[in-house]
């Protein structure tokens, strides 16, 4: 009970009426075949994407087969997203967090405790100068577009993500009723796994784990993440320009967005339920397998007239409009 107190208080002001107490109880006891089975899809994609390559080596199967394993390796970090609100196994969290770090957070390359740290920060800030989540402010308006793009599949999105991370842990460690965990707690998870995952690759090639694995990881994977973050946070800028705003952009209030996803989007950018990124910072203790309940509930009471809730039909045309947009 006092985590679902605890992740309430980290949401903004809820609409007023729109799920009981009672409503919001029943939507934190998942049902567990249907996590196995979600859960497992995600695996089984990067395994689709292995299995392609294997099975007919090329540059074409290779450009495949990668934008397969990174579909599933964005994946493994939205999963690993509801293990860090203890929404998976909600009743035992030491099992909930050992699942979530070994068999989702570290294979996708997310330090578990970190995440959880930075995230829970990202709830309570966002939109703010103080949130932990920084892509979402990019400008992508016309042909800065494909700068953001090339950055991220050459790797340098990735790696000025990690020294922006490591800087503001240093900066974090100088106050340590607010320090996050340091790197001797979050690191074996990461190097134990990914050693798993080396060895598990070698029959395919020496270098498979480069190739197959890290490649995908720190380019495309980036590249589906960050177009998911922009979509869920960037406001349209007619929204923008109030004087004296502390939100991003001159908001009037912090802005989230809900987006419709198609099966294709569903492979790269969006699994487990995540485009109802309104209904998950209203109601962050409440598990992805309910929040089409709450959409619609939030739909009956025209929850989407209010300006800091937007709702989208896809994420590639939210960021084709936002890279249309012109100076208000």
């Amino acid at each position: 009970m006092n985590q679902v107190l605890e992740e309430a208080a980290l949401a903004p002001i809820q609409p007023a009426g729109i799920l009981t107490t009672e409503e919001v109880r029943a939507y934190r006891r998942p049902i567990a075949w249907r996590q196995v089975l979600d859960f497992g899809l995600v695996w089984l994609q990067i395994f689709a994407g292995l299995a392609l390559f294997v099975w007919s080596p090329g540059i074409l199967s290779y450009a495949l087969a990668a934008l397969l394993i990174a579909g599933g390796q964005h994946g493994l970090g939205l999963v690993a997203h509801e293990f860090i609100h203890y929404n998976v196994v909600p009743e035992n969290r030491r099992l909930n967090d050992f699942l979530g770090t070994w068999f989702f957070a570290a294979p996708g390359g997310l330090p578990f405790t970190l995440f959880r740290h930075r995230h829970f920060l990202h709830h309570r800030y966002y939109s703010t100068d103080q949130d932990t989540k920084t892509i979402y402010r990019r400008d992508i308006r016309g042909l800065k577009l494909l700068p953001e793009i090339f950055k991220r599949l050459v790797m340098f999105e990735y790696f000025h993500h990690v020294y922006s991370v490591l800087r503001y842990m240093k900066k974090e460690s100088r106050i340590p009723a607010a320090s996050g965990p340091g790197l001797l707690k979050i690191l074996p998870p990461l190097l134990v796994t990914h050693a798993v995952i080396f060895a598990a690759l070698w029959p395919i090639h020496p270098l498979a784990y480069f190739f197959l694995w890290l490649a995908p990881l720190l380019t495309l994977q980036m590249l589906f993440l960050n177009v998911r973050a922009i979509t869920e946070h960037q406001p349209p800028r007619s929204l923008g320009g109030k004087p004296g705003s502390p939100y991003f952009l001159g908001t009037a209030g912090p802005f989230i967005r809900t987006v419709n996803t198609n099966l294709f989007e569903r492979l790269f950018f969006c699994k487990i339920n995540f485009g109802y990124h309104v209904e998950h910072h209203l109601w962050p203790q409440i598990n992805y397998q309910f929040l089409p309940a709450v959409h619609r509930r939030l739909l009956q009471r025209d929850v989407f007239s209010d300006p800091r809730f937007g709702l989208e039909r896809s994420f590639l045309s939210n960021i084709s409009k936002l890279s249309r947009q012109q100076d208000e």
